[in-house]
């Protein structure tokens, strides 16, 4: 049994490669998923390039990292039903580590976000690090409540592409 497995019983998490191209591409230009991550001035819809050029971001990110955005598929009927994982990055300025994810909008409503969350946070745990942050569009209220149902605490609000944004961190050793 895999780390990620034991984490999610109902989610089975992938590497992904670039055989997922498609997924990627799929998710990305859904404009319902688009709308929910990129409103406004930041883009909506993201082409096919757009999507392959995320999805190798991803791998090199692995490949840098050991760690990244998985997959994710429904563990019995294989269904791909989104991207989540850790990515490092710069938020509001500072270098982090962020938990993100991405549904499907046709299986929104199912608790994937928070199982994706989940098994990032317990895989952040594992790699021994002290906290990740979580951002979403002040716009999007079911990511606000999947990072608030999780236990994220919401710090301040940033500007991103023009649009305020909720900025918190997951405290995973202890409190600050």
């Amino acid at each position: 049994m895999s780390y990620a497995s034991a984490v999610s019983s109902r989610l089975r998490p992938e590497r992904p490669w670039r055989e997922h191209a498609r997924l990627y591409i799929d998710l990305f230009a859904d404009r319902t998923v688009a709308a929910a991550l990129w409103p406004g001035a930041l883009g909506g819809p993201r082409t096919a390039a757009q999507a392959a050029a995320m999805l190798e971001a991803d791998i090199e990110h692995w490949q840098r990292e050991a760690f990244g955005p998985w997959v994710f598929f429904e563990a019995q009927t294989g269904m791909f039903v989104g991207r989540g994982g850790l990515r490092r990055g710069a938020v509001a300025g500072h270098e982090c580590v962020e938990v993100l994810y991405a549904v499907r909008s046709d299986a929104w409503g199912r608790g994937y976000a928070g199982e994706m969350t989940r098994t990032a946070l317990a895989l952040a745990r594992r790699l021994g690090m002290t906290e990740v942050v979580g951002v979403a569009a002040r716009t999007n209220v079911a990511s606000l409540h999947v990072l608030s149902r999780e236990g994220i605490r919401f710090e301040s609000v940033v500007e991103h592409a023009g649009l305020p944004h909720e900025l918190g961190r997951f405290y995973l050793q202890g409190q600050p």
